[in-house]
């Protein structure tokens, strides 16, 4: 699929076109959005869990706390980008929808 203005780097092709694909589809924006803010929630909170199980087991918090933040980071940044994925796959639709609406 091409489009009129080129994606940001960080919104990979494939996945914006798998978002484009299941919003034409009729897919429902908002659901996803909220999945996505639970997906993410229980991912969180769960890193968080471990984390203090394994300081509470009296593991050494420098390796623990490290190996936790990192681990959120690299999540939180694996999420951001399939958010904004979305988010670009729902501007093309968008941009789409209005250019159909706009030819006679």
């Amino acid at each position: 699929m091409s489009t009129i203005n080129p994606r940001p780097w960080y919104c990979p092709d494939a996945l914006v076109d798998d978002y484009v694909a299941a919003l034409q589809e009729g897919g429902d924006f908002r659901m996803l959005k909220a999945f996505k803010i639970l997906r993410a929630t229980v991912v969180n909170l769960g890193t968080v869990a471990i984390t203090l199980y394994a300081l509470s087991l009296g593991a050494d918090p420098t390796l623990v706390g490290s190996l936790g933040l990192a681990l959120l980071m690299l999540y939180n940044g694996i999420e951001i980008g399939d958010y904004a994925a979305l988010l670009q796959a729902l501007a093309e639709v968008s941009a789409q929808q209005s250019d159909d609406n706009d030819d006679p």
